[in-house]
């Protein structure tokens, strides 16, 4: 078995290098990365070392310098001992059933915690002075356990939006509040996430990478526990409340979300199993022509792991990850294959990312602890989970109205007949859930392109598919190469990232934050 994986892995290394044709080749990169001989690219797993493998093997065969990144990771998985008991103002305590009412993904730190207190709900859990906008004005949350919604107010920009409902953004504004504990209850918009969704996910664990002096990044000790509720834990939780959980919706769609103490209090119990796994970013280095320029580095990143073995569905337990994200691997490949050949001024990086699945991980590693000086990384161009459904007339570009990069994505996409159209779902927040993010809060210009919305065939509706893929394939065993993928989409994507990362490899002036703008400051 191993000669033939070897022998299997030779081959497509030498295929994809001949092949001229950016859609071929992206269809042999995806075809062997989300074989089932992978099984899933999961973080710290054999398949996943065998596609980082595989990927600093497509660097070398560029002439390019490769290596692995190696990762050490905390790993969380939560008990089914964990609980939760509420307690309503001249009522009897109730203890709610672990996955129906709530779910937890575990504490990071400690493997039994627990946090008791008075509830107050805190709307969005969002302090934004720069929008003039405080949820905890009117509220204290010392010493107690906030809930909140998901998502934040509507009337934000949408990366500005995404950013204030970043969970990391709210924990830290939670902590700075006092509190104690978390409790997440899903916006109006969310709602519509199948609650076995959140139970399978919360099943597979999280992991953070650790710190030189073994703590686990991205944690407060503050935080003593944290659960995320169903619907029907959301109604018990406001039942009897000034509010129902209604009037709350009610209030998130017209923006009149308020905060409010609950006459309830609870007790969280959380318990969890900790261990360590390995895992690596792959990095790609393709040295600069211009001895001025060539210590100044443009990054191209996309996420190579997926969600790996989970439960089955009809049968079939293996996430291959086809569009997400062999699609955004495939296209920076490339990408890279490509950019060799023109030779830029300024030196660039590829960065095919682990544990994006696991909360943008690996980039968070690299924007921390980059291979390089990390001044002298001018902008992130990521590329993630390009839906080939069908051909569009334009890209989306996340993050283009925050610095000049957009600019540069425009003009690429219009050098191949096409337009650069906004963000089609900015209740999803997909800013901060991309490993572009990790880069912004490190203050790099960054973009995410993908592929737009407006199809070729005005009879098609490409929004409709994509939502439907969403709905139907997107983190599942569906996603894989089985089904109706049109290549040529991937190639379009791949070849507005080439030329707007050459535009910014060429010139003299590093990219910048746009005046004034939201993320600069």
């Amino acid at each position: 078995m191993r000669k033939f994986i070897l022998l299997l892995f030779i081959l497509l290394c030498m295929a994809t290098t001949a092949l001229a044709q950016s859609p071929d080749a992206i269809r042999a990169h995806m075809r062997f990365l989300s074989s089932d001989t992978l099984e899933g690219r999961g973080t710290g797993t054999r398949g996943y070392a065998l596609a980082a493998e595989y990927v600093a093997a497509q660097f070398q065969s560029y002439g390019m310098e490769a290596q692995l990144q190696p990762i050490k990771f905390r790993t969380t998985l939560r008990d089914a001992a964990s609980s939760m008991v509420v307690e309503r103002d001249g009522a009897q305590p109730v203890t709610w059933t672990f996955n129906k009412e709530f779910a937890t993904y575990g504490d990071v730190l400690r493997p039994d915690t627990s946090a008791s207190g008075r509830v107050v709900f805190a709307g969005y859990g969002v302090t934004a002075p720069d929008q003039h906008y405080d949820d905890y004005a009117s509220i204290d949350a010392k010493g107690k356990i906030v809930a909140y919604f998901t998502g934040a107010p509507k009337n934000f920009a949408s990366e500005i939006r995404a950013h204030y409902s970043s969970s990391l953004t709210k924990t830290e504004n939670a902590v700075a509040h006092g509190a104690i504990g978390t409790v997440t209850i899903f916006g109006q918009y969310d709602s519509r996430i199948p609650w076995i969704f959140i139970t399978s996910r919360s099943e597979q664990g999280q992991m953070n990478w650790v710190e030189s002096d073994g703590t686990p990044h991205a944690t407060r000790r503050e935080i003593l526990a944290s659960v995320i509720l169903s619907r029907a834990g959301a109604e018990a939780l406001f039942a009897g409340s000034p509010y129902s959980l209604t009037d709350l919706y009610t209030q998130d769609s017209n923006g009149t979300l308020r905060a409010f103490d609950l006459p309830l209090k609870t007790t969280i119990h959380i318990v969890s199993h900790h261990g360590e796994v390995v895992s690596s970013n792959v990095v790609g280095l393709l040295r600069g022509s211009d001895p001025k320029l060539r210590d100044e580095y443009v990054v191209y990143s996309a996420h190579l792991d997926h969600l790996g073995i989970t439960t089955p569905v009809n049968g079939d337990a293996i996430n291959n990850g086809a569009l997400d994200n062999a699609s955004g691997i495939g296209a920076m490949l490339e990408v890279a294959r490509l950019m060799v050949q023109s030779k830029p001024r300024r030196s660039v990086l590829f960065v095919a990312t682990t544990g994006e699945e696991k909360g943008l991980r690996g980039a968070d590693y690299f924007a921390n602890n980059p291979t390089v000086p990390a001044n002298a990384i001018v902008a992130d161009i990521n590329l993630d989970e390009i839906l080939m459904l069908t051909p569009t007339t334009d890209v989306v570009a996340l993050g283009a109205d925050h610095s000049d990069l957009g600019e540069f994505v425009a003009r690429a996409a219009k050098s191949v007949g096409m337009t650069m159209s906004p963000d089609p779902y900015p209740d999803e927040a997909n800013f901060v859930r991309s490993d572009q993010y990790p880069f912004v809060r490190r203050g790099i210009p960054s973009i995410y392109i993908g592929a737009g919305y407006h199809a070729v065939d005005p009879k098609v509706d490409a929004q409709k598919l994509q939502l439907d893929w969403i709905g139907t394939r997107y983190h599942s065993p569906r996603d894989d190469m089985s089904q109706p993928l049109d290549f040529n989409v991937g190639a379009m994507v791949a070849k507005v990232a080439l030329k707007a990362g050459e535009a910014v490899a060429n010139r003299d002036a590093r990219p910048r934050w746009n005046a004034g703008d939201f993320f600069a400051r």
